[in-house]
């Protein structure tokens, strides 16, 4: 077992001595969970916040992250990366691939599956490059944190001529990744709030299975998705704002578990990426229906 975890265990273990205690007490207990993990992964355990809340209204909640700007304003989250004693501790720095992660997330914090979808609660959705380009924009981002997870940069060159053929200006986002090439780019330019802000004021965001999809429906904007090795449902359900647009290949979806000697986001076949199979016309059929 990793040490992590077993420092976990042991801490859960106290955690529910205390825990007990002070309910026999009626005092004030504290509940503390991790998920210091990728930045899809921490808003995907959003509503796990709001559900902790619901059935402890009385307790303290704190929660240890590497992205505290999405809580900022959060109303189930009294303290963020503060280091505390908890009286009962949440690990939810993990991620089964055969299991909705958000079921995952709430049977290890013991609450019911919640069914509303992550969301933002900024007070104040205004940044610098909000005012440079207004609204009525479509964002734009090709990374993704694996490589067999991206479509061909030449791809989304044409993607974005098309659109601006269609009279819509594009908007590209994203760090660290093969830049497009569009004239209105915030590649590496932007914090994940001022990303968030650029996503609140844009029309749509056509994305690969990143970050930038999961913060993009957490302030309500929608989301064109493509999708080669994961399986959107296991990662966002049951929501309208999100379209998902899969690869045809035989294997999708293989998360690249059926070779476990293989390096994550490295396909076990040999192949560059099963991406290639979404054309630029397939996901153009699925944006302008969605911008009517």
């Amino acid at each position: 077992m990793e040490e992590s975890k077993i420092q976990g265990t042991r801490r859960s273990h106290r955690g529910g001595i205390r825990w007990r205690a002070k309910g026999l007490l009626g005092l004030r207990r504290n509940i503390l969970v991790e998920i210091r993990w990728r930045l899809g992964d921490e808003i995907m355990a959003l509503p796990i916040y709001d559900g902790l809340r619901s059935g402890y209204p009385d307790c303290r909640i704190a929660v240890l992250c590497n992205y505290p700007e999405l809580l900022e304003g959060n109303p189930s989250v009294d303290v963020v990366n503060v280091p505390m004693s908890p009286d009962r501790f949440i690990l939810l720095r993990s991620g089964p691939r055969t299991v909705r992660r958000i079921a995952h997330y709430a049977e290890l914090a013991g609450i019911s599956t919640p069914v509303e979808r992550p969301r933002l609660h900024f007070a104040d959705w205004s940044a610098p490059s909000v005012a440079r380009y207004g609204g009525g924009f479509v964002a734009v981002a090709p990374g993704a944190s694996w490589a067999i997870k991206r479509w061909p940069v030449e791809r989304w060159r044409a993607l974005c001529e098309a659109l601006d053929a269609h009279g819509l200006p594009v908007v590209e986002l994203g760090h660290g990744d093969e830049a497009i090439g569009v004239q209105h780019s915030l590649m590496g330019q932007t914090t994940v709030r001022e990303a968030a802000c650029v996503l609140h004021a844009a029309r749509l965001l056509v994305c690969c299975d990143s970050g930038l999809m999961h913060l993009a429906r957490a302030v309500g904007t929608p989301a064109v998705a493509l999708f080669g090795p994961t399986v959107p449902s296991i990662l966002i359900s049951n929501d309208p704002g999100l379209t998902a647009v899969v690869s045809e290949e035989p294997c999708q979806g293989c998360w690249n578990t059926d070779q476990p000697n293989v390096s994550p986001g490295v396909c076990a076949r040999g192949r560059a990426s099963c991406m290639e199979r979404i054309s630029v016309d397939d996901v153009l059929s699925r944006v302008l229906p969605v911008l009517a």
